[in-house]
């Protein structure tokens, strides 16, 4: 019997460390399917609430998965290609499609593992959202200039003010004893002088250190006069208030939205354009409430757009939410307008990430100017920074070329200025 109940009790540990292991791997799969879904999906679905597409909430209990048997595997299928489930005549995907008017995108690229962790997502649902910071959206160092440079200097020059006061002070006091010692010894004291006199006297009397510190002086005050100079038209770190507020850092940080879906005209245009408020409203139509600013800042939104979250519809121009007027976006990054620059050349050709001329965006509450964006430092990035040649036929003849001519150089890097990046009629026409 004590053989029977330990082998009872062995099964039950073994249940139960089998229960937990796939319980955790389900997990697991469910935060890497949110991830996905984040990346993929939330542009057009929301989890609450519906918007170009349908609320996913209960969403596999919904499904009529017809002649494929299972939800699991309708749900693969109808992520993959809907059109082409819709094409075979299935009954559900239709009703879906005839209900929202709109075509859903295809994800031929997911692998069938990575359909198989949203679908774990769909069934288990979003992590708990962590929670508002009471509606603060004050941005830390919004209004910070760049005073760091220079501080040095200017600190140089408060030491050396005070301490020729100080010298002047004690310089003063000195004079003073040396009448009352005068006094004393019946002797005629010195007459009475003022500060400018006195200093004049001391400068006189110490005729090199009063030398050595007057080119010093110098020497700061032209610095700080040259940095100053040399930093008109640089707005390194300047951040605009924008009339939305708009968390780059939760955008492209924490639900990694790409900047090109926001800034779409980068891949084949000069300008990375301001995207248009319809961009929002993908998402918005469902998200009407921010985890920072509550419902202030989307609300602005719908204000703009004409957006009735209450009735999920647009208002007319005779509803009283309906607002033709544009959103004055303030320009963060602006180049003078005798300097031409490609984005599409850079971001497409180039394959230059946005972060190297804009930072960190994704770490950006609010954007501010990166780069100094001065021709000295487009110079430098044309010659440290190497031509893609990898996979881009744009190149193809050039790199062809180029090692033709260089093949005896040895440690050859083929930078952007080997490549006309350094011609002043490529920037400035």
């Amino acid at each position: 019997m004590r053989q029977i109940s330990s082998i009872s009790s062995l099964l039950k540990l073994l249940a139960f460390t089998l229960l937990f292991v796939s319980t955790n791997v389900a997990a697991q799969d469910a935060a890497a399917g949110e991830k996905l879904f984040k990346k993929n999906c939330a542009t057009c679905h929301s989890w609450e609430k519906p918007g170009t597409g349908p609320a996913l909430k209960g969403a596999v209990d919904r499904i009529a998965p017809g002649s494929y048997g299972d939800v699991d595997s309708w749900l693969k299928a109808w992520i993959k290609d809907n059109a082409k489930l819709r094409a075979s005549g299935d009954a559900y995907g239709n009703a879906v499609f005839a209900k929202y008017g709109t075509p859903m995108s295809t994800f031929g690229n997911l692998s069938d593992a990575e359909l198989g962790e949203i679908v774990n997502f769909l069934r288990v649902g979003p992590s708990t959202p962590p929670p508002p910071s009471g509606g603060n959206d004050k941005v830390p160092g919004k209004d910070s200039t760049n005073t760091e440079e220079g501080s040095d200097l200017w600190l140089l020059l408060i030491i050396i003010a005070v301490s020729a006061l100080v010298i002047i002070i004690f310089t003063g006091v000195n004079r003073s004893m040396k009448n009352v010692i005068k006094t004393k010894a019946g002797e005629e004291a010195d007459e009475p002088k003022s500060m400018w006199d006195a200093m004049g006297h001391w400068i006189t009397t110490h005729k090199k250190l009063a030398s050595i510190i007057g080119f010093v002086v110098f020497l700061t005050l032209g610095k700080i006069g040259w940095d100053a100079l040399a930093g008109i038209g640089i707005y390194q770190n300047y951040t605009p208030k924008q009339p939305i507020a708009f968390p780059h850092d939760l955008h492209a940080g924490k639900n990694e939205i790409d900047c090109k879906y926001c800034h779409s005209s980068a891949r084949t245009s000069k300008t990375s354009g301001i995207p248009s408020a319809n961009v929002c409203m993908n998402c918005h139509k469902a998200i009407d409430e921010g985890s920072r600013s509550g419902k202030t800042e989307i609300a602005k939104l719908y204000q703009y757009v004409g957006w009735n979250p209450d009735s999920a519809k647009y208002m007319t121009k005779d509803g009283k939410m309906r607002n033709d007027t544009a959103i004055e976006w303030v320009r963060v990054h602006n180049l003078p307008d005798f300097v031409y620059f490609n984005h599409s050349q850079h971001v497409e050709v180039g394959k230059v990430a946005c972060q190297k001329c804009h930072g960190e965006v994704q770490e950006m509450e609010e954007v501010k100017q990166f780069s100094e964006l001065t021709m000295g430092w487009c110079v430098d990035c044309h010659r440290e920074t190497e031509v893609q040649f990898a996979g881009n036929d744009y190149y193809k003849k050039i790199h062809e070329d180029a090692k033709a001519e260089n093949k005896h150089k040895k440690d050859f890097k083929f930078t952007v200025d080997k490549i006309g990046g350094l011609e002043c009629a490529k920037c400035h026409y």
